[in-house]
């Protein structure tokens, strides 16, 4: 593990040692330090609490906003232990395992932990959930906005882009309420304890909004597995076929739901396809972009399906 001393915690974030915390070790990947630092850490009582330092101040409220909101709503949501407003930092109770590393310690429980996501995932969605038009889903609407910058030779999700117009101004409604826009498998939480079935919750509310699809979310955290294939081929293998067999029997709108959230995970890849596509190098993207390009096919038809 990395020498914790070199965190970058310091300055802009959150100082725990200063206090009277004891550090224990980062939470969240490298790549978020610039926007948050998450750290496990104990307090003066060697309990065991997390801290997260946000570098912007509306984004620490944001995540103050909707814990107490789903606090008041009676979901399962981070208990808040201290604030430190001057820090811009969140110090919560620590509860629950990341659904990955709990799933590799405890892989005989993967069909009754995805069921748990999903139950939560229902469950959140429940709030104000009403049946609306078809609502872009930011992460595409800003990727499609986007690759059109990029130029002429490159075309992002043509088929879906295709059929999107004509989806938005349809009499198609869709089931929608509160959820997250990133339900990446890193972003769930499971806690077992002494119960006979594991509870799953999130802890990540940078993108949390109330006009989400629980389908959607799902095939967003389906596709999220493809991380996991890199540490075990054999329980992602599992996991997603436990995750299939909750779409099964459903309609034509939630399943479009599905395939369209496994898409929008692909999203952030945009800028690497268009050096694959201009023959700059990243080979690695070959596999990917042919996902994409299925992905793209496969909502499109459920899309004219869903039109007819």
């Amino acid at each position: 593990m990395k020498d914790l001393k070199t965190l970058p915690i310091t300055g802009k974030f959150f100082n725990l040692q200063e206090h009277g915390y004891a550090l224990d070790r980062p939470l969240n990947n490298q790549n978020r330090w610039n926007t948050k630092i998450v750290l496990s850490a104990f307090d003066s009582d060697s309990r065991k609490i997390v801290s997260t330092a946000y570098a912007k101040r509306r984004d620490y409220l944001r995540f103050i906003e909707t814990s107490t909101f789903l606090k008041c709503k009676n979901k399962l949501s981070p208990e808040i232990l201290k604030l430190y407003p001057e820090h811009k930092t969140v110090i919560c109770e620590h509860v629950g395992e990341f659904l990955q590393d709990y799933l590799l310690a405890h892989p005989e429980a993967v069909i009754s932990s995805l069921i748990a996501v999903f139950d939560y995932l229902k469950d959140t969605n429940s709030i104000n959930q009403a049946k609306r038009r078809f609502i872009t889903p930011s992460i595409i609407r800003l990727s499609l906005e986007l690759s059109e910058g990029i130029g002429p030779d490159f075309e992002f999700l043509p088929k879906f882009k295709n059929v999107l117009s004509r989806l938005k101004k349809s009499s198609v409604r869709f089931t929608y309420g509160y959820g997250i826009e990133d339900p990446h498998i890193w972003n769930f939480r499971i806690l077992n304890g002494s119960r006979t079935r594991p509870l799953a919750f999130t802890t990540d509310f940078d993108y949390f909004s109330s006009a989400v699809n629980h389908y959607w979310e799902l095939g967003y955290l389906y596709a999220t597995f493809r991380w996991f294939r890199k540490i075990s081929l054999n329980l992602s293998l599992e996991a997603e076929n436990t995750l299939l067999s909750l779409t099964e029997g459903v309609d034509v709108g939630s399943e479009f739901m599905f395939w369209l959230g496994a898409l929008s995970s692909y999203c952030g890849y945009k800028d690497s396809l268009h050096s694959f596509v201009k023959g700059e190098g990243l080979h690695e993207m070959e596999k990917e972009y042919k996902i994409i390009n299925a992905l793209d096919e496969k909502v499109a038809s459920l899309a004219k399906d869903l039109l007819i």
